[in-house]
């Protein structure tokens, strides 16, 4: 598949679902498959504990015909395509190796479906990226949820931010150097919040909006501020209640692309 390189590293990066654990960055998501379908390159993953969160995200292209890459290390992949510094590079896979070609360079990568999905899995990235793909099918039109009997369950409660102004509100878990991977969102008094950080580097509150809506709090991590950052427009903020199932509050962020992030809270 030929593909506008920096759309796939953007691709790329917002599929790792980076986050900060204790002050260092760690990958959520290893390897993934490139699906082409629909004149449309788009990633499924479920982060590597297999339950906390799972995605979707994509961009368009060209007419192309239907294909699959794998990509076992999405890493080594983004360190590969900062050398193709051209426009587009092709993408090809066969017995168990990704070439990767732009004008004047080919670069090979070791690594197929039968590569493990991260580290330890006991799944290969097709199972897992399989598993994923079979999740999604849950997330109807990036607005509610149906469970695996066929029940469909609707967001209590819906908000609509900007993009740039929910990445600026988040990024301040990161204020002192803090990077507490932590965000409380909260309705008081008809007023939608989220709140980042601790009191001792700095404790932010920042007004996203005002609705009529019952007071709730749910609290999320995950490294949310590394979703926004990809996006320009407005992003959905939709809530479920799965208190019923011993799930807490759910959060699905959902973009205009189509994209969106399903992210379980913090018990």
């Amino acid at each position: 598949m030929m593909l506008p390189r920096k759309a796939l590293e953007q691709l790329l990066m917002a599929t790792l679902r980076e986050q900060n654990i204790n002050g260092k960055s760690q990958d959520q998501v290893a390897g993934c498959v490139l699906s082409l379908s629909d004149k449309r390159v788009s990633t499924t993953s479920i982060v590597k504990d297999g339950k906390t969160s799972l995605s979707r995200f994509s961009f368009e292209v060209g007419e192309h015909d239907d294909e699959t890459i794998p990509v076992p290390d999405i890493r080594r992949m983004l360190g590969v395509l900062k050398h193709h510094d051209k426009d587009y590079v092709r993408l090809t896979h066969s017995e168990g190796k990704v070439l990767v070609k732009s004008k004047n360079k080919q670069t090979t990568l070791t690594g197929g479906l039968d590569a493990k999905a991260f580290a330890n899995s006991q799944y290969t990235l097709d199972e897992w990226s399989k598993q994923a793909l079979k999740r999604a099918e849950q997330i109807i039109d990036g607005k509610t949820y149906m469970t695996l009997d066929k029940q469909v369950i609707p967001p209590f409660f819906t908000a609509e931010v900007d993009a740039n102004e929910l990445h600026s509100a988040l990024q301040c878990d990161g204020m002192n150097g803090q990077k507490l991977n932590r965000y409380k969102f909260s309705m008081k008094d008809n007023q939608f919040f989220v709140t980042v950080g601790g009191a001792f580097k700095g404790l932010t509150e920042v007004h996203l909006g005002d609705y009529t809506m019952d007071d709730f709090e749910a609290v999320y991590e995950g490294g949310l501020e590394n979703i926004a950052k990809h996006y320009s427009t407005k992003i959905k903020l939709r809530f479920f209640d799965f208190k019923g199932y011993g799930q807490g509050i759910r959060l699905l962020l959902a973009m205009e692309n189509g994209d969106w992030v399903f992210q379980s809270g913090v018990l």
